[in-house]
């Protein structure tokens, strides 16, 4: 009798996540990795290995571990913020470490009541999203909270961006641009409100901080629902949300609070676990649980003379009954919703490689749709960013993918191979007033 098992099975049992934790920097140019004994940093296009500490348990003190769950980059800085994590801890889940590559050591320690789910670092400040709470301290050897405690709902979706004042400004007073450092947050009072403020405005008393001023911010009523997920683009102009239901994706001006857009995932529910800006904010990226990406247009085109973003311009899919279902009372209200230009439904190459397509084993599959990435936009060869590239860097199998926004050929529709160097806009060979039709390809992958 054969016992031998077979092969696939050898595949699911070295299968184990590979990764703690993937996170990009503020440009998205390098991303880091936390792992068992240490974390790693890694070039995100073209993908090359930066940075790679290993950490060892020390003789004196046997009781340290070495994971790491989490990390943080500050741009291309020698500061890396670090937490504990996986089966053997190096600090405690509620300790915070800012990692001095240079000098190889800790330089600054925060510990919390709680254990911490996020961390964004500026030049100015640092922001720690715990459980219920943001705490936001200034960057300096000595760390001093700026502003009162912030309340969130439980494991509430939290992001930072720091930004120029110029594009929220008229072009006569660009001259006087500030930096600002703009963070949106869920309201803890209100459901489906989220709340938008400016750490910049802070009057922050030095001699007696329990005096400092409360943070200044606007709320915006985005969703029904509970906020699932919230993120800002790089210009700090817009901010994206979603609720838990993940059927519809909102982005309203910062500014104002004004709605921008509003498109459509899907019609069933979803968990919408990831959103990215393109760097010139006129793409959004999503990543639900059901493993499409999925990318929407907010606008096209730019105004050159007022430095804003057209937002007429914008294009996206309709549904295809759209056009063959009359408008009436009995007509759903996702007919005229606003679609993904274009989605990729995604599987790993990895276990593709090793599935035998008549066996029907779908354990493979099953095992993708629990991992999850983390999105990051390409820059070319000049540093210069785009928008019709991007990467995933999936944490349980550890792969890094490059996904390209290709045009579709219009006159041969059976074409599925592109050259590097194809333009993304073939303008002859589209007809007048056919709308573009655009296309997610996988341009490359490499295991890490």
């Amino acid at each position: 009798m054969d016992v031998r098992r077979p092969i696939r099975e050898a595949v699911n049992n070295r299968r184990k996540p590979k990764f703690l934790s993937v996170s990009f920097n503020q440009d998205d140019s390098c991303f880091s990795v936390a792992l068992e004994n240490g974390f790693r940093i890694f070039n995100t296009d073209p993908l090359t290995s930066k940075l790679s500490k290993t950490f060892k348990e020390s003789g004196t003190n046997q009781s340290r571990g070495t994971g790491i769950g989490y990390t943080r980059m500050l741009y291309r800085t020698n500061y890396i913020a670090l937490v504990g994590g996986g089966k053997r801890p190096r600090h405690a889940l509620n300790k915070l470490i800012i990692w001095d590559d240079l000098l190889q050591k800790e330089t600054i320690t925060l510990k919390f009541m709680s254990s911490i789910k996020d961390v964004f670092l500026s030049r100015i400040h640092i922001v720690v999203v715990l459980e219920n709470t943001i705490e936001i301290f200034q960057f300096q050897t000595n760390p001093q909270r700026i502003c009162p405690i912030l309340d969130i709902p439980p494991n509430g979706s939290v992001d930072y961006v720091v930004c120029s004042s110029k594009h929220l400004q008229s072009q006569a007073s660009q001259s006087q641009s500030k930096i600002l450092e703009i963070i949106a947050f869920p309201s803890n009072k209100c459901v489906g409100q989220i709340q938008v403020a400016d750490l910049s405005q802070i009057k922050y008393n030095s001699q007696n901080p329990k005096e400092s001023a409360l943070l200044p911010t606007s709320i915006i009523k985005a969703h029904k629902n509970p906020i699932k997920l919230v993120r800002l683009n790089r210009q700090g102009t817009m901010v994206a949300t979603c609720s838990v239901q993940g059927t519809l994706i909102r982005i309203f001006s910062t500014h104002n609070g004004t709605l921008i857009k509003e498109f459509r995932r899907g019609v069933d529910k979803a968990d919408i676990y990831e959103m990215s800006f393109s760097p010139n904010g006129s793409k959004l990226a999503v990543l639900s649980n059901k493993q499409t990406l999925h990318i929407f247009q907010i606008f096209e085109t730019t105004n050159t003379e007022t430095n804003t973003p057209d937002h007429s311009r914008a294009n996206g899919s309709s549904h295809p009954l759209k056009n063959y279902i009359p408008k009436g009372l009995w007509r759903p209200k996702y007919l005229d919703s606003v679609w993904s230009i274009c989605n990729a439904h995604l599987k790993n190459p990895i276990f593709d490689a090793h599935r035998n397509d008549n066996s029907g084993d779908v354990t493979h599959d099953n095992e993708f749709y629990k991992d999850r990435c983390s999105i990051g936009w390409c820059q070319d060869s000049n540093n210069r960013e785009q928008d019709d590239s991007l990467v995933l860097v999936w944490q349980n199998s550890g792969i890094w993918e490059k996904f390209v926004i290709l045009e579709k050929e219009q006159q041969d529709s059976s074409k599925t191979h592109y050259s590097l160097n194809e333009s993304l806009r073939n303008e002859d060979t589209k007809s007048a007033g056919e709308p573009t039709r655009w296309e997610l390809v996988r341009e490359s992958w490499r295991e890490l």
